[in-house]
């Protein structure tokens, strides 16, 4: 393997790896991307398992506010155990500061809630109105709690998906544009190492090749000029000297024949 092929393969190592470590960092920063998004995904599960308590326990207040005309069990026990399932879902998907305290709130206001709206039917079957009107409006005060809560639990999620969106957009663009430069600067270095290494150090040494190779077979001058003012160059002018000599000598040997 000649200087030219072993220079160039060991440029070609250094750029496969300079190429696998850029390579590396993108797939690193796509993975933790992916790991954000699952995270921003859960939170939005989380504001829709919010939005779904909003709505059914807004439907089941007004059934329990006017429980007295309608007695509609069915419907009512409909709404109380989609509001479960709604709460169940946004414990299950617990996944931000704050998030299980507003949920434990919640769970034990809604126990109260539940509690008297137990009273509203009982005085509403029994005919009690005095008594199902006084609760009617404590069951109003201890819903606006219940609601204030579904709200809060909203907007964390809310923040917190718009915060992790923000934030990994912002640091996928950042990290990502470390592994481009590199990846374009190890093409840029070495197109420009093989160009000056093959500039300053084959071209001369190949000329220099064909200057001995010509001088050997044909005696013809050695008049190869590098001008690379360096070792290579100091080389070229000691094998000049030499070529001389070796002619020099050859004469003299001629002339005493």
């Amino acid at each position: 393997m000649n200087i030219r092929k072993k220079v160039f393969s060991g440029c070609t190592i250094v750029a496969f790896i300079l190429l696998l470590a850029g390579f590396t960092i993108v797939f690193e920063m796509q993975r933790i991307r992916s790991s954000v998004s699952l995270v921003v995904s859960e939170n939005i599960k989380s504001m829709h398992a919010a939005h779904n308590m909003q709505r059914l326990l807004y439907n089941q207040n007004m059934i329990l506010l006017d429980y007295e005309a309608l007695q509609n069990d069915s419907v009512l026990n409909l709404y109380i155990s989609d509001c479960k399932a709604a709460y169940d879902e946004a414990q299950n998907r617990v996944s931000i500061k704050g998030e299980q305290e507003i949920l434990d709130s919640l769970n034990i206001c809604y126990a109260e809630y539940m509690s008297i709206a137990d009273n509203i039917i009982k005085f509403a079957k029994e005919d009690r109105k005095k008594s199902y009107l006084q609760h009617c409006n404590e069951l109003n005060e201890i819903y606006k709690n219940v609601a204030n809560l579904t709200d809060r639990l909203f907007l964390l999620n809310q923040k917190a998906v718009e915060s992790n969106s923000l934030l990994m957009n912002d640091n996928y663009y950042r990290m990502i544009m470390p592994a481009i430069i590199a990846i374009l600067t190890c093409i840029v270095l070495i197109f420009l190492l093989n160009y000056f290494i093959y500039i300053y150090f084959i071209s001369p040494m190949v000329k220099i090749v064909k200057g001995i190779n010509a001088f050997n077979e044909t005696r013809v001058p050695y008049n190869i000029e590098v001008e690379t003012k360096d070792e290579i160059s100091a080389l070229n002018s000691e094998i000049k000297k030499i070529s001389e000599l070796v002619k020099k000598y050859e004469k003299e040997k001629q002339e005493t024949m």
